[in-house]
C-alpha cells in the first residue's frame, strides 16, 4: 500500500512570461478524483440511456394518447348524430301523432256528417267532433314551404322529455279513440245499410228526364170542365217517347189501361208506399215483375183523359194520396 504515499507533482505553465504554478497530488486523491469523474461519466451515460428510453415511451404513450382522443372525439360526433336524429324523428312522429289526430277529428266529422244525412241521430258524436276539429283545426295545416324562421337554439333535455311525454301521451290517446271509434263505426255502418235498403224502396228520384211541372198536387181547376177538383198527382210535361223510370225498388201490381189514367203502371214498395204512372204512350213492364230505382218501365204519351204529352204521377202512402213534390230529391244517377 505504498503507493498511497507517493506524490505526484503537475506543473501548469500559462505562457512564457509567467511563472510556473506547481501542486501535488497524492496518489489515493488522484486515483479517487479519477474515479469519481468515470462515475459521473457513466452517471450520466446512464441518464441519456434512460432518458432516451422514457422519452420513446412517452412519444408512444403521446401517439397511443392521440389516436384515442381521435377515436373518442368520433365516437362523441356518431353520438351527437344519432341524438340529433333521434331527436328528429320524435319531432316527426310528434308532427305525426297530430296529423293523424287531425284526420280521426276528420273521419268523426264525417262521420257525423254521414248520421245526418242518412237521419241517424248523431247526437253528442256531432258536437263532441265538431268541438274537437275547432280546438285542433290547425294540427297539421302548416308547410315547409312557405316562410319560417327563429333563432337556432339548442333543444334542452328537459324539453326533449316533455315533447317525448306529449307525442307518447298523444299516440295513447289515439289509440283509445280508435277503440272507441270501431264499434261506433260498425253501428253506423248497420245503420246505413238499412237507411240505403230503406232509401232504395222509397220514392226519391224525378220518374222522367224533364223537370218541367205542369200542374200540381191539391186542388186545381179542372183543365176539360173548368171547375175546382182535387188532383190526386203531380203532372210533369216532356215530350212523346221520352222514357219513364221506376221511382223505387218494388213489384208491378198494375199495368194496364184505363179511361182516365190511359196506359199506367202501378208500382208496390215495402215500405206502405206505392208510386203510380199514367198517361203512356208505352208500358215497358208487366205485372208481378221485380224492378229496381231507376228503371225505365215506359214512354212519355198521353193516353186516356190528357190534354197533351205529360206523366201524371202519383205517391200512394198507406192508401192515402200525398204530394209527390218533397219526394223529388236526386235524379236517377244519383238515387
Amino acid at each position: 500500500m505504498k503507493w498511497r504515499h507517493k506524490k505526484f507533482t503537475f506543473m501548469v505553465i500559462p505562457d512564457a512570461n509567467s511563472s510556473v504554478i506547481r501542486f501535488q497530488l497524492s496518489a489515493l486523491i488522484l486515483i479517487s478524483g479519477i474515479a469519481v469523474i468515470i462515475a459521473l461519466i457513466a452517471g450520466c451515460i446512464a441518464a441519456f440511456l434512460i432518458y432516451r428510453g422514457s422519452s420513446g415511451q412517452i412519444g408512444q404513450l403521446k401517439h397511443q394518447l392521440s389516436s384515442a382522443s381521435v377515436d373518442y372525439e368520433r365516437i362523441i360526433d356518431n353520438k351527437s348524430k344519432h341524438i340529433d336524429e333521434l331527436q328528429t324523428n320524435l319531432i316527426d312522429l310528434s308532427e305525426q301523432a297530430k296529423t293523424i289526430s287531425t284526420h280521426m277529428n276528420d273521419l268523426k266529422s264525417l262521420e257525423s256528417q254521414l248520421k245526418e244525412m242518412v237521419g241517424i241521430d248523431a247526437g253528442d258524436s256531432r258536437a263532441k267532433a265538431a268541438h274537437t276539429q275547432e280546438e285542433d283545426s290547425y294540427s297539421g295545416q302548416f308547410s315547409m314551404d312557405g316562410g319560417t324562421g327563429g333563432e337556432d337554439r339548442p333543444v334542452t333535455e328537459e324539453e326533449m322529455k316533455l315533447l317525448l311525454d306529449q307525442t307518447r301521451d298523444e299516440f295513447l290517446n289515439l289509440g283509445e279513440e280508435l277503440e272507441t271509434m270501431k264499434p261506433e263505426l260498425e253501428f253506423t255502418k248497420s245503420q246505413v245499410a238499412k237507411q240505403q235498403k230503406l232509401i232504395a224502396v222509397t220514392p226519391t228520384i224525378w220518374p222522367t228526364d224533364s223537370r218541367k211541372i205542369t200542374s200540381t198536387f191539391g186542388i186545381r181547376k179542372d183543365p176539360f170542365k173548368r171547375r175546382a177538383t182535387y188532383h190526386a198527382g203531380l203532372d210533369i210535361g216532356a215530350n212523346i217517347g221520352e222514357p219513364i223510370y221506376a221511382a223505387a225498388n218494388g213489384t208491378v201490381i198494375e199495368a194496364g189501361r184505363s179511361p182516365s189514367h190511359g196506359n199506367n203502371v202501378l208500382i208496390s214498395h215495402s215500405n206502405g208506399l206505392q208510386t203510380h204512372y199514367s198517361h203512356m204512350s208505352k208500358i215497358i213492364t208487366t205485372v208481378g215483375a221485380k224492378v229496381s230505382k231507376g228503371d225505365i218501365i215506359g214512354e212519355i204519351g198521353s193516353t186516356g183523359r190528357s190534354t197533351g204529352p205529360h206523366l201524371h204521377y202519383e205517391v200512394i202512402l198507406n192508401g192515402e194520396h200525398v204530394d209527390p213534390l218533397p219526394y223529388l230529391k236526386a235524379s236517377r244517377r244519383s238515387p
